[in-house]
């Protein structure tokens, strides 16, 4: 949650999802999970990236009837190749982490010629960076990936972007990826997120760097453009010497080369200045689709939807299209107001209807046009 004290505060309601694997745990005692703790069949399931999280030694193993293939010794194979991931476990000689210690390291994972594998068994690795090796302060923020969308191309279907929060840099920010053989193979792309024009910031300025983006979606049109949409945000003087807490999403286009490259700077669609770091207001929650049914009336307009968390506590669902190409955005209009099955308020204010709390909407279109938000 980039602003979690305004959800709790307009809520005040949590919700726990818990996930059981393997046999149930003696009554009052709780246990790890490890690969040899999973039933045969939850063994028959599970992808060969998680297979090696638990600590499968036979997570590169091929499917029942098929011999499996022994894991190489290191930097016996080049990278790419079926079977390389055996190179993973092999950091460099003179490698150790920061503050000393020796032993292997757990999360720097090269194969050979210093690549990184392409497959953790039989699933495919998107992103292409290495993972970074993070001081334990700050674990895990050099190497996380989350909030992921994929889109195929309605003309071609070996065209496929991807887009997710990588923490390659430290902090969030938003990457691309794009396969031009049906998501066999991929490579990154990077988004030109750094900073966006700053008209409508701080009383007008050139430039508004940001800090740290999010909530990624990508989408293609009928006519093979490739649309990448993202929040972006400042976290204010909680974390660093800037006060600004200024929030805003912003679409890019790819024109010609499938997601290869991107627009710069992206297009705004709705910005919310806090340079003064109040940090009252955020906007949030955005996701994209494209109409990207011939024939529509409304054929290759750009949808984005997103969450506007306000000041008085409310969380109203907004949205705002484009008709020529991502190039500019109408103003914002309301979704969610009054429907019957909205009868709590949770105690905020109601100014635009009794559905005032809201997340994680998503829109899709029809080929008659409409346009559905869930």
């Amino acid at each position: 949650m980039k602003r979690s004290l305004i959800l709790a505060a307009a809520l005040g309601v949590s919700v726990v999802i818990v996930v059981l694997v393997g046999a149930a745990a003696p009554s009052g005692h709780a246990r790890g999970v490890s690969y040899e703790s999973l039933s045969p069949v939850q063994k028959a399931h599970v992808s060969g990236a998680l297979a090696a999280a638990l600590g499968s030694s036979n997570a590169g193993a091929k499917p029942a009837g098929k011999a499996a293939t022994p894991a190489p010794a290191c930097n016996t194979m080049g990278p790419g190749e079926e079977g390389d991931e055996g190179d993973d476990a092999c950091p460099p000689g003179n490698f150790a982490p920061a503050g000393g210690g020796g032993g292997a390291v757990q999360n720097y994972q090269p194969s050979g010629q210093d690549a990184c594998a392409e497959k953790r068994g039989d699933s495919v690795k998107v992103n292409q960076n290495c993972q970074n090796v993070s001081d334990p302060d700050v674990a895990g923020r050099g190497q996380a990936q989350n909030e992921t969308a994929i889109a195929i191309d309605p003309n071609n279907k070996n065209h496929v972007i991807a887009s997710q929060n990588d923490y390659r840099r430290g902090d969030g920010n938003c990457y691309g990826a794009y396969s031009l053989d049906g998501g066999n193979h991929w490579n990154d792309t990077t988004i030109p997120m750094s900073f966006t024009r700053g008209t409508n910031f701080g009383g007008g300025t050139a430039r508004e760097y940001w800090q740290a983006g999010g909530d990624t979606s990508v989408a293609w049109d009928t006519k093979g453009n490739a649309y990448f949409s993202r929040q972006v945000f400042n976290r204010g003087a909680g974390v660093s010497p800037n006060k600004d807490q200024s929030s805003a999403f912003y679409v890019f286009r790819s024109t010609g080369n499938n997601g290869a490259s991107w627009n710069f700077p992206g297009r705004p669609v709705s910005e919310l200045d806090d340079t003064a770091g109040t940090g009252a207001a955020l906007l949030d929650k955005q996701y994209m689709t494209v109409d990207d049914h011939s024939g529509s009336p409304f054929q290759d307009r750009v949808y984005v939807i997103w969450t506007l968390y306000a000041p008085d506590g409310t969380a109203y669902i907004h949205e705002a299209y484009s008709s020529d190409y991502a190039k500019t955005f109408s103003k914002p209009v309301l979704v969610s107001s009054d429907i019957p099955s909205c009868a709590f308020t949770y105690g905020a204010a109601t100014t635009q209807g009794n559905c005032n709390q809201n997340s994680f909407s998503q829109p899709f279109t029809g080929s008659d046009g409409n346009l559905c938000v869930v």
